[in-house]
């Protein structure tokens, strides 16, 4: 059943794009048909279903709806856009800077996640870039600074290496894999989606000097206050979303009828089905036999690239901080011990890029946050147009495997040669 879950998966994007109907409904109902055919009760079915997940984006994308109302993100992507003027491609370099500065400071990846990619997709929307494009190399940023000796990754990728054995200069190698596989993988992002291309918008309503109201300077400190509750009292981004939304909708800054209505039910409903598919792909054996077949063409030249593609894969359908990192960093120098003397802290920088890159999956936060945001900003997106963000965002997060791979058969040992 391993080779027919991975053929369905593919069957039902063929589907969705055929039908023109939610990627989401049809992964629902494929879960369930193919959980009865692997022996998987209807009841451990549901238990797949990311509840964390949909508390984060109901809340994330209810919170930024009401900001949003308020001309809050739109004031403040024009003054961005206004100091850039007419060399609007520092716009993709601020991006990648936005969310990099971010998670270095402290926190790492994952809190500054909603604020980057929101503002990331607002100001491509105001300036003409793509808001998949800029999303991304926002959260490229946040994944380029998440390993440093101050952020919680960086605790943990240190823990786990002592655990074995591994000490020294261990964050230096591994931090530096990631900004070099970040960047370069930015970089291709932007030729991709033709961002040398765009021109400049010179529109009056874009370049003037916009003035911020306090209506909106009241919604924008309440991004703050949420990331205040997040990074310093340690809450749940989504729960602490849903209590500074219904702050602002108490005290009238913004109404909650019309901010509910922009929720993107669609495409919460599709990120959660494809997800909740995912997993009983995982149930069947598809992950592991990808898994599998990898580890089978492994060697010393070859383990740190398998290794990472292997982080990328798991991190499709578990978190990377969560789950991956601490069930592969555990096992790298054993791993690089059986291939015949692997460099292990290489081995560890591919795990932590794999796990890093695959975020950017549609069912991962990174990917859901950016489909989420435009369609919260772009409410006229088609259903059609929505499918095709989501394989989209699902194919680049494969081809960012692939590249974490490329990048560590080519520059994992050497970044260790010379920093470890």
């Amino acid at each position: 059943m391993d080779i027919v879950s991975l053929l369905v998966f593919v069957l039902i994007i063929a589907l969705a794009f055929w039908r023109k109907m939610n990627i989401g409904v049809l992964a629902f109902a494929a879960a369930l048909i193919l959980g009865r055919a692997v022996g998987v009760s209807d009841k451990d079915i549901i238990k797949g279903l990311s509840s964390s997940l949909f508390v984060t984006l109901a809340g994330i994308t209810l919170l930024f709806a009401a900001v949003g109302s308020t001309g809050a993100f739109e004031m403040l992507s024009k003054k961005i856009i206004a100091i850039a003027g007419k060399h609007i491609w520092v716009l993709p370099i601020l991006a990648y800077l936005l969310g990099f500065v971010l998670a270095v400071i402290g926190p790492g990846a994952i809190p500054p996640t909603t604020l980057t990619i929101t503002m990331c997709v607002s100001i491509a929307l105001s300036s003409g870039y793509n808001p998949l494009m800029m999303g991304i190399i926002g959260g490229m940023g946040l994944m380029g600074g998440r390993v440093t000796p101050i952020t919680p990754e960086g605790s943990l990728v240190s823990s786990l290496a002592a655990e074995q054995g591994i000490t020294g200069n261990i964050i230096a190698p591994v931090f530096a894999f990631q900004v070099l596989t970040t960047v370069v993988f930015a970089i291709v992002i932007f030729l991709a989606f033709k961002g040398h291309k765009v021109k400049p918008k010179l529109e009056k309503d874009v370049i003037e000097k916009t003035h911020a109201s306090k209506t909106q300077i009241i919604a924008l400190l309440a991004i703050v206050l949420m990331l205040a509750m997040v990074t310093i009292f340690g809450m749940d981004v989504g729960l602490s979303a849903f209590l500074v939304a219904g702050l602002l909708f108490l005290f009238r800054i913004a109404a909650d009828a019309s901010c509910i209505k922009l929720i993107p039910w669609g495409t919460i409903l599709m990120i959660l089905g494809v997800g909740l598919l995912m997993k009983v792909i995982s149930s069947a054996g598809g992950i592991d036999l990808l898994t599998n077949l990898l580890s089978s063409f492994m060697s010393k030249s070859t383990a740190a690239a398998l290794t990472g593609v292997i982080a990328g894969v798991m991190s499709l359908v578990s978190s990377g901080l969560g789950v991956v990192y601490p069930t592969l960093i555990p096992m790298a120098s054993q791993l690089a011990a059986s291939v015949g003397g692997a460099n292990s802290v290489a081995i560890i920088s591919a795990i932590v890029a794999g796990g890093s890159l695959a975020g950017f999956s549609p069912m991962s936060t990174c990917g859901a946050l950016t489909i989420s945001a435009t369609n919260s900003i772009r409410t006229n997106l088609s259903l059609e147009e929505q499918n095709k963000m989501f394989v989209q965002m699902f194919l680049i997060a494969v081809i960012a495997i692939v590249w974490v791979g490329v990048s560590a058969f080519l520059f994992s040992n050497l970044i260790v040669n010379i920093l470890g």
